[in-house]
Formats: C-alpha cells, sequence, structure tokens
C-alpha cells in the first residue's frame, strides 16, 4: 500500500514537473503581443482620444489600425484634419492600401523624416486632408467634435512581424519625444494646434498566457496532494 501511494506521489511531481516546463516553453518561444495602445493628447485647442492597434500577418506584410475621436471642447469649435506617426527602424517600405472610415482622407505617402512639423519633429506617414499635414482644404471635412473615424494602412516591408504597438510607440521624432500628432484646424477663433499624443502602456498577452498556465499548475498540484 505504501509503496502504490508512494509511486502515484512521484507520478504526480514527474506530470507536475513537464507540465511546468511546456508551460515555460511556451512562454519563451511565443514573441509578446501586445493590446492596442490607449492614444490621448490635449493641446491649447484641440484634444483628442483612440487607440493604435498593429497586426502582423508576415514578415513582409501587416496593418496599422488607427482610432481618433475629436475630444475637443464644443465651444472651441475645430476639426481634426490630419494625423502623422513614424515608421519604427524604417522597416515599413511601401503602402499598399488604405482603408479610412472618412472618406474625405487621403493618405500622407511614406516619406521617411520628409513630413515636417514644427516643432515636433519630421514625421513618416499618415492621413490628412487632401493628402497634406499643415494645409488640406475645408477644414470643415475633417473629424467635427465628438466624432470618430477610423484608419487602416496596409503595409509592407521587412521584418513587420518583429514590430508591436510599442514600436510605435518607441519610435519618436528627432529633436521631439512626440510619436503621434495630430492637427487641428478651423477652431471659432480661426486658430490651428497641432497635438502630440500619450499613450498608456499595453500589457502583454504573454504575461496573461503564463498567468494562465501558472493557475493550471497550480490547480494541478492541488489535484496530486489529494492522492
Amino acid at each position: 500500500m505504501f509503496n502504490f501511494f508512494e509511486s502515484a506521489s512521484k507520478n504526480n511531481l514527474f506530470k507536475f514537473t513537464a507540465l511546468a516546463i511546456i508551460v515555460i516553453a511556451m512562454c519563451l518561444a511565443i514573441q509578446p503581443a501586445f493590446a492596442a495602445v490607449i492614444l490621448s493628447g490635449n493641446g491649447a485647442l484641440g484634444d483628442f482620444s483612440g487607440s493604435l492597434a498593429y497586426n502582423p500577418v508576415s514578415s513582409t506584410s501587416a496593418s496599422i489600425t488607427i482610432s481618433l475621436t475629436n475630444t475637443s471642447p464644443v465651444a472651441n469649435g475645430g476639426f481634426l484634419t490630419a494625423f502623422v506617426f513614424n515608421n519604427p527602424s524604417n522597416l515599413i517600405t511601401g503602402i499598399t492600401g488604405t482603408s479610412f472610415s472618412d472618406t474625405d482622407f487621403e493618405l500622407i505617402a511614406l516619406n521617411n523624416d520628409n513630413i515636417g512639423a514644427s516643432p515636433y519633429g519630421d514625421f513618416d506617414l499618415g492621413s490628412g486632408l487632401t493628402g497634406s499635414f499643415l494645409g488640406g482644404g475645408n477644414p470643415n471635412s475633417g473629424i467635427a467634435v465628438n466624432q470618430s473615424e477610423t484608419f487602416i494602412f496596409y503595409l509592407t516591408g521587412n521584418n513587420l512581424n518583429a514590430l508591436n504597438e510599442l514600436s510605435f510607440v518607441n519610435e519618436t521624432s528627432d529633436g521631439s519625444n512626440a510619436f503621434f500628432l495630430a492637427r487641428f484646424r478651423g477652431f471659432e477663433n480661426d486658430g490651428s494646434d497641432k497635438v502630440p499624443g500619450r499613450t498608456s502602456s499595453p500589457e502583454p498577452a504573454s504575461l496573461t498566457l503564463l498567468g494562465l498556465g501558472l493557475l493550471g499548475i497550480w490547480k494541478f498540484g492541488k489535484k496530486g496532494k489529494k492522492i
């Protein structure tokens, strides 16, 4: 009888150890995936909120989805007319297409470090009315106060599966800590505004996986103790 329980205990210990090794190996093998980062910006006249999500399809294909809401004070009026961001390590080499919920917005073509946005430095790509960051025709065609729009960019490049949302957050412009910049025009006082984005740090999905794995190991261990 003693040998039977001793054997069962050793068998459970072996299974417990094997399961722990499998979970740890899975967490080491999986590249951390991040949830969409939350964007926000508060300027002298214009404010916005939104999100940025990155979806790598392969090493040469990916998409980035940016959702924006104009949260400027109603009394200020104003329209969000353009936005720009940066190309992490210049790994993006082309834009194969776009899908914008606001058809008045056009692609500001990929042009590394050549989209001037003083005093926030130069940016690499984005979208705006008539495909311009600073100008762009009638600002009333932009995103009005309390209005939301979504912009999807389909990307080609190299090692795109090595990027995640934080890659875009960490790619700031020279001479500035801005990684994202929104442009506002058409305020009640005829003013305009450039508003850099801030973000909340996302939680790596791999940490969630690790937590679930450890929870499973803990429950398995409790079951083993009952034998």
